[in-house]
């Protein structure tokens, strides 16, 4: 490559932002739970448990279960079952159940729950585990085997979020190590993780200590999550290690719960907001445009209203303002926001990247 190209690729780099890649979960109405058997009894138990699993998953709240509406629905599970099934999975049995979604969500709406539509955040999960004996620290990555991986994969797909793990090649051990990852250095940690394209990086370490709350020694599961713009910090304490990987999930599932969801109070508004998205060059990308604004559930109702160029104009009523719509937004990673064309609140400029 000559000197000018190199220098042109070079600035490519810098010219375009990294993609964000959001992940689109498209299991939110199946639960999945472990049964010891197949019999009548084991079958409603594991019903009415996966009910409220998908209950969980499509509200983003931990407490959604609480509502008296949803425990008489989740008692009378078969209403909304479409159909269950069974797999063996090593030594485990697990019962799988797949539920009408239109309906939970009816029924969520009803009770002024929360709504979480199935284009969610992803997250890159540094983790540092310390031997309570040796005290030898270790990473999860994408080509360890660890049950601990199985355990938060679990716990992610309970809650319907996408949590993925460092491949561990050789450009992440050059630059991130296991000592980076246990002092939980977040500035170092995310600058060497952005050629994933998550949303959100997340560095954690697992050992134990004594826990102030309970008085007593525990699991300690201390972490930070960071966008590359704000960073948050939290400890999760646990007397297991799969009791505080699931409370350490369920906490973050929360978290993101209350920032994407939809709440009853949002659903009570309309708001009629202009989005201008630029580099629609052909029929084909106005249609994708479209049906990606469309399908978000915070949208009802999407126009186009205008066409210049390679400029198109969209009309769009959501239940959100301006500010929920372009943190809802961000996770698409087709289309990223370009400069505002004006001080309007109302109008928001976009960018088509293409499929």
């Amino acid at each position: 490559m000559n000197k000018t190209l190199l220098l042109f690729a070079v600035a490519l780099l810098f010219t375009f932002p990294v993609s964000k890649v959001h992940a689109q979960i498209d299991h939110l109405n199946v639960g999945e739970v472990v049964v010891s058997d197949q019999s009548i009894y084991s079958q409603k138990r594991a019903g009415k448990r996966a009910f409220e699993q998908v209950v969980t998953k499509m509200s983003g709240e931990s407490t959604s279960n609480e509502n008296i509406t949803v425990r008489r629905a989740a008692t009378n599970f078969e209403q909304y079952l479409i159909s269950s099934s069974y797999r063996q999975e090593k030594e485990a049995l697990i019962y799988r159940a797949e539920f009408n979604q239109d309906k939970i969500i009816d029924l969520l709406r009803s009770e002024g729950l929360r709504v979480w539509g199935k284009r969610r955040p992803s997250s890159l999960l540094w983790i540092a585990i310390e031997d309570d004996t040796t005290k030898d620290k270790t990473l999860l990555t994408q080509t360890t085997e660890s049950d601990l991986k199985t355990l938060l994969n679990t716990a992610a797909f309970q809650r319907g979020i996408e949590v993925v793990f460092p491949l561990g090649d050789l450009s992440d051990s050059m630059n991130v190590s296991t000592n980076d990852v246990w002092g939980l250095y977040s500035s170092s940690i995310y600058n060497h993780s952005i050629r994933y394209g998550t949303n959100y990086v997340i560095g954690a370490k697992i050992g134990l200590g004594f826990d102030d709350y309970s008085a007593s020694e525990k699991f300690i599961l201390n972490y930070f999550v960071t966008d590359g713009q704000s960073i948050e910090t939290a400890q999760v304490a646990g007397d297991s290690l799969p009791v505080l990987l699931g409370e350490f999930i369920n906490r973050y599932a929360d978290e993101l719960g209350l920032k994407y969801a939809v709440s009853s109070d949002d659903t009570n508004e309309t708001y009629d907001i202009v989005l201008k998205v630029s580099n629609v060059n052909s029929l084909l990308d106005y249609r994708t445009v479209l049906s990606i604004l469309s399908s978000l559930t915070i949208t009802k109702s999407v126009e186009l209203v205008a066409q210049q160029n390679d400029v198109s104009e969209f009309h769009i009523t959501t239940n959100v303002p301006a500010l929920r719509l372009r943190s809802i937004l961000k996770l698409e990673n087709t289309i990223y926001e370009g400069e505002p064309a004006s001080d309007d609140e109302q109008s928001l400029t976009y960018i088509w990247r293409g499929k």
